[in-house]
């Protein structure tokens, strides 16, 4: 009997390990995904307007390339075929034939804006959108130089991959530090504060502020109210493919989108 009790206490530790072990990799892949708000600051607006900033547009050398469903792997392919006819071939298999940000995918990855995360064949659409990651995608759009440090960040070295794309973008003041000496490396894009950068992209240009039918203007902070109603009333966010809430981390799919819109907007 006594043999028979231990076997059975043997076997639900083991059972609530298997439990805990699991319930601590999907905490740990959860924690990857974008946070619901942000706790940051948004990027504070100049009251006055700035020089517009070119951009990557379709049709000034951007060919879109081809999607089509990947029935075997899943997901999609996006096919963008060279000047010699040969093609190159990016499979997402977390992005469907259907999705309401299949066509920003195929832009963003055409314009050599954006590719997939890590090794694996996945474009993580609804994972959120790093500020250094960010910067990279911006100092592409607006085909960013190198130049010299403006000011050094601590959180910046030499060697980092986007070290040409965070001078550039503070040079340019596209994007601004999250404190003096502190880019804000790891921290999480909120909706506002992407809003805000490429704003600042279109020169900032004249709003009246008044985020007329937005619904969540109650939640845009008094630095970015202009930003966030150009956005609004020159339909880079609508409520019709999903929420744009400003203090909530903008996903990958949403920048793709983001960018798509803005480089069709005119000149």
């Amino acid at each position: 009997m006594k043999s028979l009790l231990k076997r059975v206490v043997l076997l639900a530790l083991g059972v609530l390990a298997v439990f805990l072990l699991y319930d601590h990799v999907k905490r740990e892949r959860e924690a990857i995904k974008a946070p619901k708000e942000v706790e940051t600051e948004p990027v504070a607006v100049e009251e006055e307007e700035t020089q517009s900033v070119s951009v990557l547009r379709v049709g000034d050398g951007i060919t879109l390339g081809r999607v089509r469903e990947n029935t075997e792997a899943g997901g999609i392919d996006v096919i963008l075929t060279a000047d010699d006819g040969t093609e190159d071939v990016h499979t997402f298999t977390d992005v469907s034939i259907d999705s309401w940000y299949t066509t920003a995918v195929n832009f963003a990855v055409s314009a050599g804006l954006m590719n997939g995360v890590g090794e694996e064949p996945i474009f993580r659409p609804e994972f959120g959108m790093l500020r250094e990651s960010f910067a990279v995608i911006l100092y592409r759009f607006t085909n960013g130089e190198q130049v010299a440090a403006r000011r050094q960040f601590e959180d910046v070295s030499e060697e980092s991959w986007y070290y040409d794309a965070v001078n550039w973008v503070t040079n340019e003041r596209l994007m601004t530090a999250l404190e003096p000496s502190v880019f804000g490396v790891g921290s999480y894009m909120t909706c506002e504060q992407t809003l805000v950068c490429l704003y600042r992209v279109a020169g900032s240009p004249k709003t009246d502020g008044a985020l007329t039918d937005y619904p969540y203007a109650s939640k845009v902070s008094d630095a970015g109210r202009n930003a966030v109603d150009w956005a609004w009333k020159n339909g880079l966010i609508t409520e019709d493919e999903c929420v744009w809430y400003p203090t909530q981390a903008v996903s990958r799919a949403q920048v793709a989108l983001l960018l798509m819109r803005m480089s069709s907007m005119p000149k």
